[in-house]
């Protein structure tokens, strides 16, 4: 069990010893009531009264409880929370009841991928002012909560400068509001988190271990083929599957020669090719019967889940980059799902949402500077016209197409030159791309190399999204647009550039999770290929 896990059961308990109902004592002067609501009040009357009347709280002679929580207010809370009792004339809204059924659902708080201790609020001692600070607690502790569901602990610029993601925010007078005016303090906790099937399912896995206190070993997971010589964070968790050790001083990481001998042993066992390779056929194998998996990477996914929009469209692409898969998805179903090449770690693919506004036939590529300077200036250089004939480039200045032998190749120059790739056979976009104009010039496209999507790695780009199928990807993503399709695209292809605009733009959604889970509710794991699981996880303190 990890240390996270052992933190969390820890927790688990010492909250069920206190999560009994707040000791208040019955009221000793019963001329004082509990004021009446604000004018400005948007508690129902009815529920005011349930709450009054089920309210033994202790005023005590030296200060009725309402004016305590005003004082309380003054000192340290929140806005929102000092908001919400101005606005009811600081009435309590915490029964013994209530306050019991919070102080529970907070303690299962591990299985929501969070940290019960952050939402601790100690009992109140004899005396209005204790119970003051409790009533306010208690709320504070409840909104806590329900931001961290909601949007999340971390912020996402934190973990990269390329994970432009605005986590949802939460109101959190109107949460206090509706946190006031029921009786099933439980479903209004649950209302705050993700309804995305895909982060139910992960908290679903991550609450049965939490309630069974067992994680299961690792999965050696997919990547790239593991086989002797080859030295990856994978190979660790392989030698452990086999039982394999290292010899004290070496790397665990390394794949050895006693580790290939026992990997062909598995391989003869289980009617394998013995050829000592870890491709994706003897991972299965390895990782057959695993659906548990260590908390980390499950909280560290449903954390990047709550930074995601919380309606993705009727209508909608979703790129999940560590999975290299591109889906079209219509009303919840899967009307497409297909291979794509993203962005190498040096060049990742950015994670953000935006719209599709166009699709461009035969394109033009307009080679970046950082391409053009990084990887091209120097052949450039050497022989200007046979680079530029070979590889069907143009030099454009002001608009114009110009001789590039006519230009003094250098960084200078390459700011006031465009290159471009002329449409046609070789064109580094293929035929077809779909624009969602953003901050990175990245978008979804066609290739020239259709062979690489062949690789069980596609890390290769230099952050845009290369699709496979181009065609058939356009047919689900312009169902909702009658004007356009993929067939209609597709005779277009040859000739000149051909701008086209989707009149309905359509969502879509760069995303990164290396945890989903399928159909069958199995476990898919996916690697870390930008190292945003690991960061995010620090960040979390996990």
């Amino acid at each position: 069990m990890t240390q996270m896990q052992s933190s969390c059961t820890r927790a688990l308990m010492a909250w069920a010893t206190l999560a009994g109902a707040v000791a208040l004592a019955p009221p000793a002067r019963a001329e004082v009531p509990v004021p009446r609501l604000a004018p400005t009040s948007m508690v129902a009357v009815a529920s005011h009264s349930a709450v009054a009347a089920t309210a033994p709280l202790d005023v005590g002679p030296e200060l009725p409880l309402p004016r305590a929580i005003e004082r309380e207010v003054a000192v340290d809370v929140s806005n929102a929370v000092a908001a919400f009792y101005a606005a009811h004339d600081f009435a309590p809204i915490w029964t013994e009841e209530r306050a019991a059924a919070l102080r529970a659902r907070l303690a299962a708080a591990a299985g929501d991928g969070l940290v019960p201790a952050d939402y601790y609020v100690p009992r109140a001692t004899p005396g209005v002012l204790s119970q003051a600070a409790e009533e306010v607690s208690l709320s504070e502790a409840a909104l806590r909560y329900a931001n961290d569901a909601h949007s999340g602990r971390v912020d996402p610029a934190k973990i990269s400068r390329i994970m432009k993601m605005t986590p949802p925010r939460l109101d959190g007078e109107r949460f206090l509001e509706r946190l006031s005016q029921v009786a099933d303090i439980g479903a209004v906790l649950e209302s705050v988190h993700p309804q995305h099937p895909q982060y139910q399912a992960l908290r679903a896995k991550l609450r049965a271990i939490v309630d069974t206190g067992h994680e299961a070993p690792p999965a050696v997971g997919k990547g790239p083929n593991l086989k002797l010589g080859v030295s990856e964070p994978r190979v660790a968790v392989l030698r452990s599957r086999l039982g394999v050790t290292v010899m004290r001083g070496t790397d665990p990481t390394m794949f050895d020669v006693g580790l290939d001998v026992a990997v062909k042993d598995f391989q003869r066992a289980n009617r394998l090719a013995a050829d000592g390779i870890v491709g994706p056929r003897t991972i299965a194998l390895l990782d057959e019967g695993i659906e548990d998996e260590p908390t980390a990477a499950l909280i560290s996914n449903m954390e990047r889940w709550r930074w995601m929009p919380r309606d993705l469209g009727e209508h909608y692409v979703f790129v999940n980059v560590p999975s290299y898969r591109v889906q079209v998805i219509t009303d919840g179903k899967v009307v497409y799902d297909g291979r794509v090449i993203v962005g190498a770690p040096g060049n990742p693919t950015p994670i953000f949402s935006d719209e599709i506004e166009h699709i461009v036939v035969n394109p033009y590529w307009n080679v970046p500077f950082s391409i053009a300077s990084n990887e091209m200036l120097g052949a450039i250089a050497a022989n200007p016209s046979g680079y530029f004939a070979r590889r069907g480039y143009e030099a454009v200045v002001n608009g114009r197409v110009v001789n590039p032998a006519s230009i003094a190749w250098n960084k200078d120059a390459l700011r006031r030159v465009r290159i471009r790739q002329k449409p046609g056979r070789g064109n580094a976009l293929g035929d077809v791309k779909f624009l969602f104009p953003n901050e990175f010039a990245v978008y979804l496209h066609d290739t020239s190399s259709p062979s690489l999507f062949g690789r069980s790695t596609r890390a290769l780009s230099h952050g845009c999204v290369r699709v496979d199928q181009p065609f058939a990807f356009a047919d689900a993503l312009l169902s909702e647009n009658p004007d356009l399709s993929g067939s209609r695209i597709k005779r277009m292809v040859g000739g000149n550039q051909k701008w086209l605009n989707v009149s309905r733009h359509i969502p879509v959604h760069l995303a990164y999770f290396t945890r989903t889970v399928d159909a069958t509710g199995r476990i898919e794991r996916f690697a870390d290929i930008y190292g945003f699981d690991a960061r995010t996880q620090r960040a979390l303190g996990l």
